[in-house]
């Protein structure tokens, strides 16, 4: 467990690996119609319609990235619409307000709903649920509570997003759950087909009832990789996202996300700090070890807040014996930044709804081990090296969450590489003196932090982590 503090907490957005995967891996294709990346297309193919050139398409695949990735808003979408438009000159149809909300709400909605297919896949019976939608739709409303198998195949044409601007979602339930609510099936909905023509090409389809034209397709499925090919003959240079060193997060901040640890990440890999975070990327790969970004409000195990996000903690956590808020949330709450434990594969990190990895100070970061050094031969050291950053850092709390997320990733690296007992070492903190579990987490956050300065302090613990770090590796390796 990380050190203490007490916080205030509000709700923000829950961006997630599979949903940022899903349109990281598609194919810019020029198209001049919306109908001419049909259906199954979108699953690999990005678009805006009119959108012929292929920096022009670039540029909006860039955009559209960060919102999904970073949580950025539809008023800085809209802005970096309109700057877009006047850098290439390009003449859309539509105003710019809606057109550029259209093209947001589209790609968010649908990377959300490719995720969450693919995070529904450990449940066994899924349910529909009508969203809130301002002008809802009739047939929408009849299949909310519709309750069928995973397997029935009317998924596969009403798996949400079903419209433009529809706001369904889809819910897992576990068979156990079934089971102990008393629930039941329901019949599925047989509403027939309608014909629909396209204006442009004349061709006729037959589409769903209450399913817009294009939607009648899982976002997961495969794509109509012939038609794509033929209207990709020219594929521009396809946006290619930064290398990630973590691969996933879950976060309920903004300002938190999986982007903004590898920002971090990648700017401590300019240090001499490199050769440690190559070691950390490699660990967290081996072991799929993930990471749970929560505000206090969430972490109290009986909190409303932390019965709001159950459901997607769970989906985005393995499948655990353990009752699904146990592994997010804590008795002890108010007085804790983070935990985690030797049976999860993950850590959980409290954060503020106002922290943000963009204010994270790299440099003070490094400077953190030899000031903790300081403290030490003054005969005073401090509490631990978050206490520290958070109390005399400029960076305060946004550089606080990285050394509370590195805290308990050195716990999760001792539990893998066999919890060996803490040498006979001092420690440079108070709290890694208290046991062997925190003198192991308080240290690790050193060594990556600036292993020199750690070696400066004792060159046996900054060997000794070099070596443990080696093993926690090998045991990953050898058990996979």
């Amino acid at each position: 467990m990380a050190d203490k503090e007490v916080n205030s907490a509000r709700y923000g957005s829950l961006p997630f690996e599979q949903q940022i995967s899903f349109f990281r891996n598609k194919l810019n294709v020029p198209t001049e119609s919306w109908t001419e990346l049909w259906r199954h297309g979108h699953n690999s193919g990005f678009s805006v319609a009119g959108a012929m050139k292929d920096d022009l398409l670039n540029d909006f695949r860039r955009a559209v990235d960060a919102a999904i990735a970073d949580g950025k808003s539809l008023t800085w979408f809209k802005k970096e619409f309109n700057h877009i438009v006047a850098k290439h000159g390009w003449e859309h149809t539509g105003k710019a307000s809606w057109r550029a909300k259209v093209i947001f709400d589209t790609n968010m909605r649908q990377s959300y709903n490719a995720g969450r297919y693919e995070q529904l896949q450990q449940f066994e019976y899924w349910r529909y649920a009508h969203g809130d939608s301002r002008y809802p739709r009739e047939m929408h409303l009849k299949w909310h509570g519709t309750l069928l198998p995973k397997s029935d195949a009317w998924w596969q044409t009403h798996f949400p997003q079903n419209g433009w601007g529809c706001k369904c979602r889809i819910y897992g339930v576990s068979q156990s759950e079934l089971e102990r609510k008393g629930l039941t099936t329901t019949a599925t909905p047989n509403d027939g087909m309608r014909e629909w023509e396209d204006k442009t090409t004349g061709e006729v389809h037959q589409v769903p009832k209450g399913i817009d034209p294009g939607f009648d397709y899982i976002p997961m499925r495969d794509a109509n990789q012939a038609k794509q090919q033929q209207l990709a003959e020219k594929k521009a240079p396809v946006y290619q996202a930064p290398e990630r060193l973590v691969s996933t997060a879950f976060s309920t901040v903004k300002g938190v996300n999986v982007d903004g640890l590898n920002q971090v990440l990648r700017a401590f890999s300019t240090t001499s700090s490199a050769p440690q975070v190559a070691k950390l990327g490699e660990f967290l790969n081996i072991h799929d070890i993930r990471s749970v970004f929560v505000k206090q409000a969430e972490m109290g195990l009986y909190n409303k807040g932390a019965k709001d996000i159950q459901q997607a903690v769970q989906g985005y956590l393995k499948p655990s014996e353990f009752s699904p808020r146990y592994l997010y949330a804590i008795r002890g709450y108010k007085n804790t930044r983070g935990f985690t434990s030797k049976h999860f594969d993950h850590v959980v990190v409290k954060v503020a709804s106002t922290t943000k990895l963009s204010k994270v100070d790299v440099n003070e970061l490094r400077q953190l081990v030899a000031l903790a050094h300081e403290f030490y031969k003054r005969g005073k050291p401090e509490f631990s090296m978050s206490h520290i950053v958070r109390t005399y850092g400029e960076s305060k709390g946004h550089s606080g969450t990285i050394v509370t997320w590195l805290h308990e990733l050195g716990h999760q690296v001792h539990y893998k590489a066999g919890g060996p007992s803490a040498p006979a070492f001092q420690g440079l903190t108070r709290y890694g003196g208290t046991n062997s579990a925190e003198w192991h987490a308080e240290h690790f956050a050193a060594w990556l932090l600036n292993r020199n300065a750690l070696a400066e302090f004792n060159a046996d613990i900054a060997n000794y982590f070099d070596k443990l770090v080696e093993q926690a590796i090998a045991n990953g390796a050898n058990n996979g």
